[in-house]
């Protein structure tokens, strides 16, 4: 697939570095199942203009990080019509990088795109735990009729059985989502946005 030049890219980098460790940033901003609001097919490039603001030094670490990264940023390509499709795309695309030792870090989009990512690093990696920062836990079987709704995200990560989930700031969720979470709290830490005061910062 064809690249953005290196200051045109992710970061806006000024020189392409030399680096057996490679990143791909894959923009696919898609919008297929949005129920509230739109725009989420503007995500990549605003994300991409913004991420040229970013500082490349690390007063952390006291170096420029990017200098020992390949940092490659994927140009905007089209994405299949059909949300399915779309989904089992960004799966394959995300499959081809793991293969090639590249680490993909993909740009959104709607929330409905993570299963279809985690599917690809479920069979790479022996357990996966996601992050998910949220309100909503994103935990119903479907919405709407849509089985790979946005809203069912995290329950379709969760189909992997080498998945957990930490979620942090929900501050709702629905009965059919509270029955699964009961079911499942071996695999699903939630820290509760009406809780924050009193978060475990340590445990977190």
């Amino acid at each position: 697939m064809k690249r953005l030049k290196s200051h045109q890219g992710f970061l806006g980098l000024p020189k392409e570095v030399s680096s057996k460790n490679k990143v791909s940033i894959i923009p696919f901003g898609l919008e297929k199942s949005v129920s509230y609001g739109n725009g989420t097919k503007y995500g990549p490039e605003k994300i991409i203009q913004a991420s040229h603001q970013v500082e490349l030094f690390d007063e952390e670490l006291l170096k420029e990080p990017y200098k020992f990264f390949n940092i490659e940023t994927l140009k905007k390509f089209s994405i299949k019509n059909k949300l399915n499709d779309a989904l089992n795309q960004l799966t394959k695309l995300v499959d081809q990088n793991l293969k090639s030792k590249k680490f993909p870090l993909i740009l959104g989009g709607e929330h409905s795109i993570t299963p279809a990512i985690i599917k690809s690093f479920s069979k790479f990696y022996k357990k996966i735990t996601i992050v998910q920062i949220d309100a909503h836990a994103d935990l119903r079987d479907g919405y709407l009729g849509v089985k790979n709704s946005h809203a069912a995200a995290m329950r379709r990560c969760l189909d992997n059985k080498n998945v957990e989930l930490v979620s942090i700031g929900i501050r709702n969720l629905c009965s059919e989502e509270f029955e699964y979470l009961k079911k499942n709290k071996s695999r699903i830490n939630i820290f509760w946005a009406k809780d924050m005061g009193k978060w475990d910062m340590k445990k977190l």
